[in-house]
């Protein structure tokens, strides 16, 4: 029987060691496989294809994209591409989700720091016992407040410090690539950065002398950076016709022949531009456009009499000035002005068409003021001197506690055609209008835009005689933001009675938003279906149909 059970033993130990060994060849082999996967993983097999191959896989990419695979190697670097022609190069695309969660927290501990504030009341001096009850109170409100908002600013800056590092080597590598580097047609190129480089210089240098920019945008966020533009005059290569500078200084700009080229110009966040905006005019012959965002000006008047401009549009954004004179400008056609209410004065503009008046009190920075202080202006205060020959006119006036006084204006507007009045009150008057209608004999159709989100203030009441006259040429009547309540329907059934030959009325809920393209040139009407019962429209409709004799009148209820 043993001799029965020795062969099995013998067979089972020998399929033991099989087993033994085949585990020692499987364990080095697989060792072997996984070294030849991790040389393989390693190695660059892409950098290894054909030039014609790696030609084809850019030609397939973004401009972006492609961008970034010039830090991938010199190979790569020195490969032809496609021809893009507009790159946009912001720091921003850099920057990982959890800096714009963390940005985002910060703008809401800001806004809670407010809120507790104002709910508080700790500025009235008479909540407190004594000044030194309320100076502790302030303390340490402000220092609970403010330590949040440090301890997330240093987590925001240490992240904007590692992407601008990552963004230097990109512009670097796009921009100051070697001479070997196929030329390639750049059109528009914008850069946009949280702090100046020591690059800058290069940089514009080369997009401009270099690789033939001809619609360049800078802009730097958190500081400002002053470049000489002269150093651009020795170039062959200049094309450059748009230019838009913000943070940034223009030294000398007025002695640069790239300068004297330009035919859009946009200048933005630059103490020192309005001091020199009429040499600006005055030596860049070519200019065309001109727009001047967020630029102090503390000289009082602001005087533009430059009598060989070909200057086509001039917008002013936000500049805060407290009187605008047109003396002379021959060729301007549009005129836009942001911020502030300014008393302008219209001289020699023969050809200005187009005039968009945005108005807002304003405190030093820009910022709505809302210290609660009534803030009253005559009509005649936004059109003084010789009334231009407009054909559109847009008016927007707003603001905590202001209010337009129904004046007599001086001038009239015989060849208006167009009137838009956007973001009124609910609780302002119509007398103004009416007053504006009378000085616009000519008009055609007149929009107005009635802002419900508008904070409710008294403004008060004159007691004026509006003289009723009859507008023969008026065609259409646009009301935005209509809601049938008792002093609408009035002011539209009192249009209705002032025009003959009054074709269409149309009515509806919605809002005006800005044209991003046009700037303050441009209004688009957001429309928004209201539901009304059938009851409370066809009230409305009877009732602004009521004594109304226009027999091709169509009156539309959205």
């Amino acid at each position: 029987m043993a001799m029965g059970t020795s062969p099995q033993l013998y067979r089972r130990l020998r399929k033991a060691s099989d087993i033994s060994i085949v585990t020692t060849a499987f364990s080095s082999s697989k060792r072997m496989h996984m070294s030849k996967e991790y040389i393989s993983c390693c190695e660059d097999k892409i950098s290894s294809l054909p030039d014609e191959i790696l030609i084809m896989i850019l030609e397939k990419l973004d401009a972006r994209t492609t961008l970034t695979t010039t830090i991938l190697s010199k190979r790569w670097l020195d490969l032809p591409r496609r021809s893009h022609t507009c790159y946009d190069l912001s720091v921003h695309e850099i920057l990982p989700p959890r800096y714009h969660r963390i940005k985002k927290k910060t703008m809401e501990t800001k806004a809670g720091y407010e809120a507790e504030k104002k709910a508080q009341n700790l500025t009235d001096i008479y909540a407190f016992k004594d000044k030194y009850e309320r100076y502790h109170a302030i303390r340490d409100r402000h220092e609970r407040w403010m330590g949040k908002v440090h301890l997330l600013t240093s987590i925001l800056q240490r992240y904007e410090r590692r992407a601008m590092r990552c963004y230097v080597k990109r512009v670097n590598a796009f921009l100051l690539a070697p001479d070997s580097v196929q030329q390639r047609s750049i059109q528009k190129l914008r850069l946009q950065m949280f702090e100046a480089s020591s690059f800058i210089d290069q940089w514009i240098m080369a997009a401009i002398g270099r690789w033939g920019v001809e619609d360049l945008e800078l802009v730097i966020e958190n500081s400002s950076w002053c470049y000489d533009f002269r150093l651009l005059d020795g170039c062959q290569n200049v094309r450059l016709k748009r230019l838009v500078l913000s943070g940034c200084y223009h030294h000398s700009a007025t002695n640069s022949l790239v300068l004297q080229g330009l035919t859009t110009l946009t200048l933005c966040k630059t103490s020192s531009t309005m001091l020199h905006a009429y040499d600006i005019l005055r030596n860049c012959v070519q200019l065309i456009d001109l727009r001047l965002e967020e630029c102090s000006y503390d000289r009082g008047a602001f005087h533009i009499n430059v009598p060989a401009s070909k200057l086509k549009n001039l917008q002013l954004d936000n500049c805060n000035i407290g009187k605008i004179y047109l003396t002379l400008l021959p060729c301007l056609e549009t005129f836009a002005c942001r911020g502030q209410p300014a008393k302008i004065y219209y001289g020699v503009v023969p050809r200005l068409k187009h005039v968009s008046l945005d108005f807002m009190p304003t405190g030093d920075h820009g910022e709505d003021d809302s210290s609660g202080s009534n803030w009253t202006y005559p009509l005649s205060k936004f059109f003084k001197g010789l009334p231009p020959p407009l054909d559109y006119l847009v008016l927007q006036m707003r603001g905590r506690q202001m209010w337009i006084e129904p004046t007599i204006i001086p001038g009239q507007f015989n060849h208006l055609k167009k009137l838009f009045i956007a973001n009124m009150p609910m609780n302002w008057d119509t007398f103004w209008i009416l007053i504006l209608l009378g000085a616009a004999p000519a008009l055609e159709s007149l929009h107005v835009h009635i802002d419900k989100s508008a904070e409710m203030a008294n403004a008060g009441s004159l007691d004026v005689k509006v003289e009723h006259r009859q507008h023969h040429h008026l065609k259409e009547l646009v009301v935005i933001g209509f809601e049938g309540v008792g002093w609408q329907t009035s002011f539209v059934k009192q249009i209705m009675g002032m025009s003959p030959r009054l074709m269409c009325v149309h009515l509806f809920d919605g809002r005006v938003v800005e044209n991003k393209e046009r700037g303050l040139w441009g209004l688009e009407i957001d429309p928004h279906q209201r539901e009304w019962h059938e009851c409370d429209r066809s009230e409305v409709l009877d009732d602004l149909r009521d004594g109304s004799s226009l027999p091709y009148l169509e009156i539309v209820l959205e």
